[in-house]
C-alpha cells in the first residue's frame, strides 16, 4: 500500500478540482505542510499510468493569456478507486497507530 500513496494523493487532490500537475503537487505539498511532495519524476509517469488505467482522464487547455496545459479530472472508476483506497490507508494507518503507541515488549511465548 505505502507505494500506491502518490496516486492515493493525487486521486484525493482532483475530487477537489479539475487541475495540472503543477497544482496538484503544489496542493498536497500545502496540506501536508511539507511533509510530502511529488517530484516531477514521480508526478508525471503517475499522471500518466493513472489515466492509462481509466482512473482519471486529462485534457488540454488554454486558460485566457496563458500557456496550454493539461488538466486532469477524475472519472467515475476513479471515484470508486478512491473511495476504496482510502479505506485501506485508513485501516492500515490505524493499525501502524496502535502498534507505535504501544507500551512494552514483545509478549513471549512460554516454551
Amino acid at each position: 500500500m505505502v507505494k500506491s500513496v502518490p496516486a492515493l494523493l493525487v486521486l484525493k487532490a482532483l475530487e477537489r478540482e479539475v487541475t495540472h500537475g503543477y497544482r496538484i503537487a503544489n496542493w498536497i505539498n500545502q496540506v501536508s505542510d511539507g511533509a510530502l511532495e511529488l517530484q516531477e519524476g514521480t508526478l508525471y509517469p503517475l499522471l500518466h499510468n493513472l489515466e492509462k488505467k481509466g482512473l482519471i482522464v486529462g485534457e488540454w487547455r488554454r486558460e485566457e493569456g496563458q500557456r496550454e496545459v493539461r488538466v486532469y479530472r477524475l472519472t467515475e472508476r476513479g471515484h470508486r478507486q478512491l473511495r476504496q483506497d482510502e479505506s485501506i490507508w485508513k485501516g492500515m494507518a490505524a493499525g501502524v497507530n496502535r502498534v507505535l503507541n504501544q507500551e512494552g515488549g514483545v509478549a513471549h511465548d512460554p516454551i
